[in-house]
């Protein structure tokens, strides 16, 4: 069976069998958003917007979760194509049910939505920076354009590494070329990207609906350290809210989220409500890691190490989640669910991301080196660097740790394995033969 074939019968199969995918707590909320038109920030409004048109061809998730797998499935296709000619094209035909992606892969959310985008404007760059394709060069940067305003706008750390991507368009625009120029082109179309996407929330995000989520990471950030210390450290407002008491805050606090102390509606921590408090609030939290810094770093790389050393889903119930699928039938057998459950417990430790760190520093490594005469190196190290940067920023702007969070970094290196390969040896991938 060729590796078309092979792909195009896990994608037909995956659609089939997960249909019509499985509604995350985000996805309820970014639902309802869509059904009533009413836009918060707190979830991206513009995959909201994007499900409310979606739900006028075809109710409910499905179309949803059609989308995103199709992007994912796009991107392998891509990925076989470039290497048509290796034997990584078997890689990438099964690329898509490796375990490390196949457990989001039924899971409509934020996450899966700003990872495929990326994911397939990412294999669109890498053809074109193998190849250094000029025809039509400018008709497939405009999907990869409008792939990065989608991914962008539905996952808030996205604005932090889009510049990797957008420098990759500047190289393609520069005839594959590294200069000042790449990177003024990327600069540029950076901003533009940003600059159309706050519009965006602007418009469909009254004042009233501003959710102004920041302040939970300094939440979670004074209740770390105020654990540590074993006193309260906030700013008056929300000592002095009737919930507020420190007792409750110790008993609930969980090193891996903040959701227990400020989700519940009769939550102990109470987030700014008036542009006053929410400015006292940034105030208290600087001066207090200003004077604790140590303790601050402890306690965002406690919080960082559950991204590393969860696994996907490690907390799900599998029978639980694919019983909402078209796989129920199935799971009624209590064979069937019975080695489904050992089966998941078996994984879960090899599914860390911890396991791929030193792959990703040694791919890096791979594609500076090979940056001036491997055509696969460019896209190894934008890959690569996208990767590195999502980690550093999860490090600091986090308000929980889970493998769901670096589930971007994940595709990108398991990605990178072929183009890695063509970095590294000698031999140069061949690009312009017909397949075997």
């Amino acid at each position: 069976m060729p590796a078309w074939a092979l792909l195009s019968t896990f994608y037909i199969m995956s659609i089939v069998g997960l249909w019509p995918g499985v509604m995350s707590p985000d996805a309820d909320a970014q639902y309802a958003a869509a059904i009533a038109g009413l836009y918060s920030d707190h979830h991206p409004p513009a995959m909201s917007l994007l499900w409310r048109y979606l739900n006028h061809i075809y109710p409910g998730p499905g179309l949803m979760f059609t989308f995103h797998i199709s992007m994912l499935y796009g991107a392998a296709a891509i990925f076989v194509y470039i290497f048509r000619n290796s034997l990584f094209r078997w890689w990438y035909a099964i690329y898509p049910i490796i375990p490390n992606l196949l457990a989001y892969t039924a899971l409509i959310v934020k996450d899966t939505g700003f990872t495929y985008s990326y994911l397939l404007s990412g294999a669109i760059l890498a053809v074109m920076m193998v190849n250094k394709i000029s025809k039509h060069k400018y008709s497939l940067l405009l999907p990869v354009i409008v792939l990065l305003c989608y991914g962008t706008a539905v996952k808030f750390q996205a604005q932090y590494v889009l510049i990797f991507f957008t420098i990759g368009i500047g190289y393609c625009i520069n005839n594959y070329k590294l200069s000042g120029a790449t990177a003024f082109y990327g600069l540029v179309i950076n901003i533009v990207i940003i600059f159309l996407i706050s519009n965006l929330n602007a418009t469909l995000v009254p004042q009233a609906r501003e959710a102004h989520s920041w302040q939970l990471v300094k939440l979670y950030d004074l209740s770390s350290i105020s654990i540590e210390l074993d006193k309260p450290l906030y700013p008056d407002f929300v000592l002095q809210q009737p919930n507020f008491d420190f007792k409750l805050v110790k008993k609930l606090y969980e090193p891996r989220e903040v959701d227990p102390l400020v989700f519940p509606s009769n939550s102990v921590l109470k987030a700014g409500n008036n542009q006053q408090q929410r400015d006292e609030l940034w105030s208290y939290w600087f001066q207090t890691i200003k004077q604790h810094p140590l303790l601050y770093l402890k306690t965002r790389l406690r919080l960082f190490s559950y991204n590393l050393t969860t696994s996907p889903s490690d907390r799900s119930d599998p029978v639980k989640f694919l019983s909402t699928t078209a796989l129920k039938p199935i799971l009624e057998q209590s064979a069937i669910t019975n080695l489904l459950n050992i089966s998941f417990s078996l994984v879960k430790i090899a599914l860390r991301f911890i396991w791929l760190l030193p792959l990703l520093f040694f791919y890096s490594y791979i594609a500076v080196k090979g940056l001036k005469n491997k055509p696969t190196a460019a896209p190894l190290l934008m890959f690569s660097s996208t990767s590195i940067m999502l980690l550093l920023v999860l490090l600091f702007f986090s308000m929980a740790g889970t493998a769901r969070y670096v589930f971007l970094c994940t595709c990108l290196i398991h990605a990178s394995h072929g183009f890695a390969y063509f970095a590294w040896r000698k031999k140069i991938i061949q690009t312009h033969k017909s397949p075997s």
